[in-house]
């Protein structure tokens, strides 16, 4: 892994070397690392530098983290600009790289397209935290927002859940129906749109958020007992997609406590409402993996979790793929 310069990863590359059982497997384990100690991360950094000339130019975030993997120890780091003016270019929001380093050397081993770990990661992570929360046996799964990481959760969640249906929203109908087309051909699944977050949430057994929304999109009333919510989109200060009445009313279950205290709008907010306490949130998903916090605890708990995205998931991700790519020696069959 140490001999020559890195190894520059492309997208599709990572979509076949990484398929979602083993991703899923993979941050299953770091997770669970996290939460008990054996990983080395800081709360992520973020450069948010003034707009000039009336163009703003988006922010900067660096996720370093040392993470175990197969015996060994990784460094790794995220390096990612946020644009959210990008999609009317046809680019992504998030753009950047993950470079991953050679436990014995320190040299850099591989680079890889942030966006597309981020998105392979982050639903893998959501499919963890429905396999450790979610009700048994065959659920309905509600998807609110029709990009990349909502593609990227109905096959997640179909990957550790049997899903019986589909309910679909967007602020775009046109990219909801899109995404309806796809899940049909990919997954065969019955799939409907809706008017409304709320009429895609009603009933369902677990509702993913994967939206740019910066206020709610789900109140206390949408949510149904036994539901388990994936919140993803809003892993910035200031971004919200559900409300304080729903986060107080629920179990809240986190990727970081320490992320959380610093960047959770969805608990920070209610909190300065009066409507939850410091101590509201169960704990880590990580811990819940460990056994050191108790998960679901009846059939009607209605369980979130929030996840911001830690630079763990990131690093692992690219040193499963790294490691797969030097054992790659030709094309796929």
């Amino acid at each position: 892994m140490s001999g020559a310069g890195p190894v520059f990863v492309s997208d599709a590359e990572v979509r076949e070397l990484l398929p979602v059982s083993t991703a899923i497997a993979a941050m299953r384990e770091v997770m669970r690392a996290f939460s008990t100690g054996e990983v080395t991360q800081p709360v992520r950094t973020v450069l948010r530098p003034p707009a000039r000339g009336g163009a703003h130019p988006g922010l900067f975030g660096s996720m370093p983290a040392h993470v175990p993997f197969d015996g060994e120890w990784w460094f790794g780091i995220k390096s990612v600009v946020v644009r959210e003016d990008n999609p009317a270019r046809g680019l992504p929001t998030h753009v950047g790289t993950v470079t991953v380093f050679a436990p014995d050397t320190g040299l850099p081993v591989a680079v890889l397209p942030a966006d597309t770990v981020t998105e392979l990661r982050t639903a893998a992570v959501s499919a963890v935290a429905v396999d450790a929360l979610a009700l048994p046996g065959p659920t309905t799964l509600a998807i609110a927002g029709a990009g990349a990481q909502a593609r990227a959760h109905v096959a997640a969640v179909a990957a550790v859940r049997p899903v019986r249906r589909v309910r679909l929203w967007s602020r775009r109908r046109e990219s909801a129906a899109k995404l309806a087309e796809w899940v049909r051909a990919e997954h065969g699944l019955d799939v409907e749109v809706f008017g409304t977050p709320a009429e895609a949430a009603s009933g369902a057994g677990v509702i993913c958020t994967t939206t740019a929304a910066r206020e709610p999109i789900l109140d206390d009333a949408d949510v149904a007992p036994g539901a388990t919510v994936c919140a993803v989109g809003a892993c910035q200060p200031g971004a919200r997609e559900l409300s304080s009445r729903l986060v107080a009313g629920t179990t809240v279950v986190l990727d970081s406590a320490e992320a959380a205290e610093r960047e959770a709008s969805e608990l920070l907010v209610p909190r300065r409402e009066g409507l939850i306490g410091p101590d509201h949130p169960r704990g880590e998903l990580g811990a819940v993996l460990a056994g050191a916090v108790p998960g679901r605890g009846d059939e009607r708990e209605r369980i979130v979790y929030l996840s911001l995205g830690l630079a763990a998931q990131d690093v692992a991700t690219a040193v499963l793929v790294a490691k797969r790519h030097t054992e790659w020696t030709g094309p796929r069959p």
